[in-house]
């Protein structure tokens, strides 16, 4: 079960020594480690190219496209290995997550998904993960983030691989179409792996001022591209056996309703506190879902609305709130 790693960096000077020793003086070595460069001005690449001599399961690649998703596409193409993961370079890597599933039995399987640890200013948490296949769970709750799959490496390219659209919850994007796609999972459940650094920003409110604009773009790219990634999809294998793709493709479109509503909501909490000029990129979103694509009814539209106002009012956990009502066979229903 031979693994590659591949980590996506710019402007990370003084992390991603931090990064690759963990990785690197783990149990068990990857059997190659991939740093792609995206363009760094802050000596970045000059520090890899340093750090890799005399290491030579080491690559070092540059991406001039901006985004990680197009880093890791550029590492994922000089992926020799079987299964290939991906890592962010700020992170920690854990030092016996090789040894683990080196030992794993994980013939038959396209991915193994995996719990990790989030670490806001110090303080560890488990992230919240849900093993679960139902797309609509990655949708409201973000099971499949960067750290939390391991893919068998055909398998991720069989389905396109990461978007390079995408700029923001790029991960909770390709987790989304690796859930329509069905894929045969192993779900680790004995422990969780890494600690994944997050500043309080990133995780509480700035974020969403700051990159607003990224976050709408995934989430147009996942409504627009429903149909047509899914219905045509991006290999000669999925055309030939659609049966693998996911069947109900009309439960999807409200909890993405709902994701919507609850961003717009993040617009106008930061709007009204001064920290975001405008959210009408945003509430253009929501005009998506008016095409013949989906229609919300009078009471799904209240629901949104009322998520949206929760969350403009600074109100906790509207995402674990809508994932309730998503998969409440009656709430479908109305």
């Amino acid at each position: 079960m031979d693994i590659t790693v591949i980590i996506p960096v710019k402007d990370r000077r003084d992390h991603i020594g931090k990064t690759l020793d963990s990785i690197l003086k783990s149990g068990i070595a990857p059997k190659e480690v991939i740093i792609v460069d995206n363009e760094s001005e802050d000596g970045t690449y000059q520090f890899c190219e340093q750090y890799i001599k005399n290491r030579p399961n080491v690559t070092l690649l540059r991406e001039t496209f901006p985004g990680a998703a197009a880093a890791r596409n550029k590492g994922l193409k000089s992926c020799k290995t079987e299964w290939v993961y991906f890592f962010d370079s700020d992170d920690i890597f854990d030092y016996n997550f090789m040894s683990t599933f080196y030992n794993a039995k994980v013939e038959g399987y396209d991915m193994i998904a995996i719990p990790t640890r989030r670490v806001v200013n110090g303080k560890m948490s488990i992230r919240p993960y849900i093993p679960s296949e139902d797309p609509r769970v990655q949708i409201l709750g973000d099971v499949l983030g960067t750290q939390n799959m391991l893919f068998r490496t055909e398998f991720l390219k069989s389905i396109g691989a990461w978007n390079p659209a995408c700029r923001a919850w790029e991960d909770w994007e390709l987790g989304l179409r690796v859930m329509l796609h069905q894929p045969k999972i192993l779900w680790f459940k004995e422990r969780a792996f890494h600690e994944i650094i997050a500043n309080e920003d990133s995780v509480i409110g700035d974020i969403y001022s700051v990159n607003y604009k990224y976050f709408v773009r995934s989430l147009m790219a996942a409504v627009n591209d429903l149909q047509s990634s899914i219905l045509q999809p991006l290999s000669r294998y999925h055309a030939q056996n659609l049966s693998c793709l996911y069947p109900h493709l009309d439960l999807l479109m409200y909890p993405l309703y709902l994701r919507t509503s609850i961003l717009l909501g993040y617009m106008q909490y930061e709007k009204m506190r001064g920290k975001s000029k405008s959210f009408k990129l945003a509430a253009k979103t929501l005009a998506l879902f008016r095409k013949d694509n989906f229609s919300p009814t009078a009471n799904q539209k209240f629901i949104g609305n009322c998520l949206r106002i929760y969350t403009m009012l600074g109100g906790k956990n509207a995402w674990k709130i809508a994932l309730r009502i998503a998969l409440d066979k009656s709430a479908r229903k109305a």
